[in-house]
């Protein structure tokens, strides 16, 4: 019987929990809601306890974590999306629980990074990046054979990215987050085309044309922020993920025909094969390394 891997993945607004194989099958997963949760400790200890049903009495090789944000021994750095979060022991808390196998923490867009270059759409590719379309927004980089973590494993934070008076890390703001991530979208769609309650019930159900010019101008500029990074990093191919990517179809002729006009190498733009689950799929590839399976 298959050796089996469990894989935790924390986002902004969702929790997933799966068991899965060391060929990126998941054999079973269950989701909650970050808001069912009174707190950020509670969300840990539900994940737990949901973990402890998922696996039953059979045994698992490594556990495998991916969460946003820089996950030290003393707490979890740029995650601002959870109150809470940024204190919580994470390593402490997941090496109590499970004390007999290898633990692997991780940050949440690098994982689902390994996950597709291991199994998903950036197989092959020697210089790729994952895009994270949703609550947040980050990137990640595969180079020279590996996830590049850059010098403090803040590489990629594109959340921080900022305009002439902004308000930035110093005072606890993400600008480009704030502009651009689900959340602020979300009000926009709010604010500008009721009764739409989110971004995803607009691209669902909105036929305004204002709606079309307005999903126009906000991925010109998320496309045009990405194209100086693309003439930097020069990377072949970029897959897509996080909540938003469930429009790739919508979107992605907006970043690339701005790509087009003004990177000189554009890279190819691909949807990524996990979807919704490519956290989860990242924490099943993190949880191999435990065990020498890279």
């Amino acid at each position: 019987m298959s050796e089996r891997y469990l894989a935790f993945d924390f986002g902004g607004t969702k929790v997933d929990i799966g068991v899965g194989t060391a060929t990126g099958d998941m054999l079973a997963s269950t989701r909650f809601s970050v808001r069912e949760a009174e707190s950020a400790a509670d969300i840990v200890e539900r994940a737990l306890a949901e973990a402890l049903t998922l696996i039953g009495d059979r045994p698992i090789q490594a556990v495998g974590v991916s969460t946003m944000g820089i996950t030290r021994t003393d707490g979890v750095w740029l995650a601002p999306a959870i109150p809470g979060w940024a204190t919580l022991r994470l390593p402490e808390r997941f090496q109590q629980a499970f004390s007999t196998v290898p633990v692997i923490i991780d940050n949440d867009v690098r994982a689902a990074l390994e996950a597709e270059h291991r199994w998903g759409a950036l197989q092959q590719s020697d210089y790729a990046a994952y895009l994270n379309l949703g609550t947040g927004i980050a990137l990640s980089l595969w180079a020279h054979g590996r996830v590049l973590p850059g010098a403090h494993g803040a590489w990629g934070e594109i959340a921080y990215w900022w305009d002439p008076g902004d308000r930035g890390f110093e005072a606890g703001h993400a600008p480009f987050e704030e502009r651009y991530g689900g959340g602020a979208l979300d009000r926009r769609v709010r604010a500008e085309f009721p009764p739409y309650q989110s971004l995803r019930e607009a691209f669902e159900h909105c036929r305004d044309p204002r709606f079309d010019a307005f999903v126009a101008d906000v991925f010109r500029e998320i496309a045009y922020r990405l194209g100086q990074a693309w003439t930097l990093l020069d990377v072949e191919v970029v897959a897509v993920g996080g909540g938003i990517a469930a429009q790739f179809e919508r979107i992605a002729p907006i970043l690339e025909a701005t790509w087009r006009s003004f990177v000189p190498f554009p890279p190819r733009l691909v949807k990524s094969a996990f979807q919704g689950q490519a956290g989860l799929f990242g924490a099943l590839a993190i949880a191999l390394r435990g065990v020498g399976v890279i």
